[in-house]
Order: C-alpha cells, then sequence, then structure tokens
C-alpha cells in the first residue's frame, strides 16, 4: 500500500512539473481522444452540416481502404504536390493574380463610382507577360525560401517544435507564410505563421512586449476565440517578423461557405474560392452568428480594441463551433484585405465590427463576399430565403445619422434569440473574468489612442480631398486625355 501511494505521489508530482513548462494548451479544445468507450446514444453530440456531409463522410472512407492517415502530415508526397505544381504553374498563377487584382478593385470601387473617366491601358506583347510571369514566380519562390530558413532558425532554438512541412498561400496576405509543425512536448499538431512587421507597428519589439501580449492571449480564452498559444518576435537580415503558434484547425467558415472539404483547408487560397459557394441553413446561420457576437461581447467587455479583422477566413470551424481568430491583427496594427471597403463610409472606426460582422453575415448567405460596403438591390435579391437576415441587414447598414447598431443592439435581435450555447454552459465562470495586468491595461489603452490619432489624419485627408477645387479637377482630366491620346497614337491597329 505505500508503495502505491509513492507511486501516485511521484506521477502527480511530474505531471505538475510538465504543466508548469507546458505553453499552449488550449482549455476550450473540442478534439475527441482517439481511444475512447462507445458512447450511448442519449448524450450523442449534435452535429454541424460539415459533419453530415456524405461527400466528405465517402471521402474518408477511401482513405481509410487506402490505409492512409487523414491527419496533415500523411497527404500527398513532396513530389507529387511539386509534380503537380510544375504542371499547373501558370494556371495557378493567373488565378492568384486575378483574385488579388479584382480584390483590389473591388476595394476601389467607391472611390471610382464618383467619377465617370475610363481608364485605358496600353496591350502588352506577349514576350513581356511571360518575363513578368517568371519574375512573379521567382519572386514568390525567393519569399517562401526567405521564410523557411526563418523557420528552421527558430525551431532550431526552441528545441520544442519540429517541422512537418510549409504549406501553401492559405491566406490572402502576401507576405504570410503557414508551416505545419510537431510540438514534441504535448504531442500534438500546431501551425506556425509567420508574417513581417510593418513599420507602422506602435508596440516596442522587445522581451518585455512579448511576454505581456502572451499574457494577454493567456487572459482571452474563451470557447469562441481561437487561442494564440505562443507569439515571438524574430529578426532576420535586419527586418523583424513576429510568429505565432495555433492550433491547427479544422478549416474556416470561408472553407464551410465554398464547400471545402476539411482534409483540404491548407489549400492555395486563390484555388480555392475560385467558385461560388452555398448559402449555409438558416439555424447554421444563427448558431455562428450567435457565436461570434459573443466572442466580440467578450472582447469589448475586456477593453480590447475593437476587431477590425472580422471576415469569414478569421473565424475557425471547429467541430461546428465557431471561433474568431486574427486578434493578433489588430495589435500589430495589420490591415485586412476588406478594410477599404468596410471603412469606405465610416465617420470613426467604432462600428468596424458591426460593418464586418454584417459582411460575414451576408456571405453565408449568399455565397459570396459582399465586394460593396453595403448590399445593393441586386445583392439582396439572393436572399430571398432569409427574410430575418435581410431585416437585420438593413438595421446594420440603412442608418440615415451615420449611428450603426452596436454588438449588444445586435445579440438582442429576434435572429439570435433562443440559442443554445451549450459550450458557455459547461465552461466555468472564473474563465470568462480574467484578470488584467496593468502592463496589459497600459498596452491595450496606448493601442486604442493610435487607432483614434490615425481615425483623425484619415479624417484630416478626406476633407483634404474634399475641398479639391474644380481647376485641378479639370487640369487631371485633360492631362488624363492627352496620354490616353498619346497611347492610341502609338498603338498600331
Amino acid at each position: 500500500m505505500f508503495n502505491l501511494y509513492q507511486n501516485m505521489n511521484r506521477k502527480d508530482e511530474t505531471e505538475s512539473n510538465r504543466q508548469s513548462v507546458v505553453t499552449g494548451h488550449d482549455r476550450f479544445c473540442q478534439e475527441r481522444p482517439k481511444n475512447r468507450r462507445k458512447r450511448r446514444s442519449v448524450n450523442r453530440r449534435t452535429q454541424s452540416a460539415i459533419e453530415l456531409d456524405s461527400d466528405a463522410m465517402i471521402t474518408a472512407r477511401d482513405v481509410l481502404r487506402r490505409g492512409r492517415s487523414a491527419s496533415i502530415e500523411d497527404e500527398e508526397s513532396e513530389e507529387e504536390r511539386s509534380g503537380y505544381q510544375l504542371s499547373n504553374k501558370i494556371d495557378n498563377l493567373a488565378k492568384i493574380l486575378f483574385n488579388r487584382v479584382s480584390a483590389a478593385r473591388g476595394c476601389r470601387e467607391q472611390h471610382e463610382m464618383r467619377s465617370s473617366r475610363h481608364q485605358y491601358t496600353s496591350l502588352s506583347n506577349g514576350a513581356s507577360v511571360c518575363d513578368d510571369v517568371e519574375e512573379y514566380v521567382e519572386m514568390e519562390k525567393r519569399s517562401r525560401d526567405r521564410a523557411l530558413s526563418i523557420c528552421q532558425t527558430y525551431i532550431q532554438g526552441s528545441s520544442r517544435y519540429n517541422l512537418i512541412k510549409q504549406l501553401n498561400n492559405v491566406g490572402s496576405r502576401v507576405d504570410k507564410h503557414w508551416f505545419a509543425v510537431r510540438d514534441t512536448t504535448l504531442k500534438a499538431d500546431r501551425l506556425i505563421t509567420l508574417v513581417p512587421l510593418n513599420k507602422n507597428c506602435s508596440l516596442s519589439i522587445c522581451p518585455s512586449t512579448k511576454d505581456i501580449l502572451n499574457n494577454l492571449f493567456l487572459a482571452l480564452q474563451h470557447p469562441y476565440i481561437c487561442p494564440v498559444l505562443d507569439l515571438e518576435f524574430v529578426e532576420f537580415e535586419s527586418q523583424n517578423y513576429v510568429i505565432l503558434v495555433q492550433p491547427i484547425n479544422q478549416g474556416s467558415l470561408k472553407d464551410l461557405i465554398y464547400g471545402i472539404e476539411r482534409n483540404c483547408w491548407n489549400e492555395d487560397w486563390s484555388q480555392k474560392y475560385a467558385t461560388r459557394g452555398k448559402g449555409l441553413p438558416l439555424p447554421q446561420i444563427q448558431q455562428m452568428g450567435r457565436q461570434i457576437l459573443e466572442a466580440l461581447m467578450f472582447l469589448k467587455e475586456r477593453g480590447f480594441p475593437t476587431v477590425t479583422h472580422l471576415h469569414s477566413g478569421n473565424v475557425i470551424v471547429q467541430n461546428g463551433v465557431a471561433r474568431l481568430a486574427g486578434l493578433e491583427n489588430t495589435l500589430l496594427t495589420f490591415t485586412s484585405r476588406i478594410h477599404p471597403v468596410v471603412t469606405s463610409r465610416l465617420s470613426h472606426t467604432s462600428f468596424i465590427d458591426t460593418i464586418c460582422f454584417g459582411h460575414v453575415l451576408f456571405e453565408m448567405c449568399a455565397g459570396y463576399e459582399l465586394c460593396t460596403f453595403k448590399p445593393t438591390p441586386v445583392h439582396l435579391s439572393d436572399l430571398d430565403k432569409y427574410p430575418q437576415v435581410v431585416e437585420l441587414l438593413d438595421l446594420i447598414f440603412e442608418q440615415q445619422s451615420s449611428r450603426y447598431p452596436t454588438v449588444e443592439e445586435l445579440l438582442l435581435h429576434d435572429l439570435f434569440r433562443n440559442i443554445d450555447l451549450r459550450e458557455m454552459r459547461s465552461a466555468p465562470v472564473t474563465i470568462f473574468r480574467p484578470t488584467l495586468t496593468p502592463s496589459i491595461i497600459n498596452l491595450l489603452d496606448g493601442i486604442k489612442r493610435q487607432n483614434t490619432g490615425k481615425r483623425l489624419a484619415s479624417q484630416d485627408s478626406e476633407n483634404m480631398i474634399t475641398l479639391k477645387s474644380p481647376d485641378a479637377e479639370y487640369t487631371e482630366n485633360c492631362s488624363l486625355l492627352a496620354q490616353i491620346y498619346n497611347e492610341l497614337s502609338n498603338t498600331k491597329l
């Protein structure tokens, strides 16, 4: 009996020591254990639509028959993937350029509507196009190789992770890179993202800032927020980078909208969303919409700055539960791809989260992104099956006094009432009342003050643009017409 108690005490001490050195626990992780007992039918969890997808189930059966695992490290071999990329290099590059140029044009749509000018560009010959393609491919290859070198240096210094492979361009950000790694301490796969810091970042790059941010992310644990397990600043060739460690996700809300299978979440961003998606069922829209609002409300109550990076790609779907991601973008002063669109008619940034939520809600119903500030009658005609959603979109966007509803007001709407939030019931009450240290509060207040200063500066610049004289506008039109005439004159018909 004495030996039994001695072994138990030794086991408890080992476990406590192990947890003390472990960073990166997701206390709300809903991954199922591999070896578990047979569950009773009465306690069976309600499955989401993606888990009931018949095509996904058939694909899973085929994978099992081939004796392959569905984990990320057992995907196609490097030789097959490189051969596939080589054979489709030109097509993939064309899709990447088309999508990114289309997104940029959509962001400038509101500014170009006030002018009736038509812009003309001369046609390039075939040789110059091929040279541009080769140059772009070479630049992208150098960028990926550089990111891989930085990630390998970080992994060698930490001695905790093993590199599985470098992933494709999972997101739309050009200078962001993704890596799949293995956490040797927790025996779990993790996702590492690497992105360079821009010059507008107000945070001081030092170990104390890193510790404050890590403590902040630890305090922001919530069932509907995707955690940041670790953050690290690295310097490489006089350039500062930020490295984030997060759990391997099962796909985003955008993947769910566009029908992307869970084992294909790490495919190239420009290829996954080339075709139009399908609208989600209304109960799923209500459930996930309420979960996103609960996450926004939690952050607002903790004094977090206004979330400016809310879009369907930054909402991770884990076993049917929506979890808000990308919180670090607000802290590191990054600008999202949809930022020019959602801020085109806002006088201040206090309601950016509301406008972004309206865009996410529209995409969940229509199956495609909203490239204008608010939906037009043509856009609303695609939402005939969702009259309650149309009513809420009118509440969000149709405001005559430029006063948009808050997150609290959206939570009280009939569309999100009587929603079962089982994850909130199972979580302890103390989790939702974290204590923020004075250093964390000072950091958040500094970011808020900086955002207010940028808002005032942008308003001044807009006022300067609106006070442009008619003579300047006439001169600009004349110069544009002269340029068009010269191009037409040099073109051989």
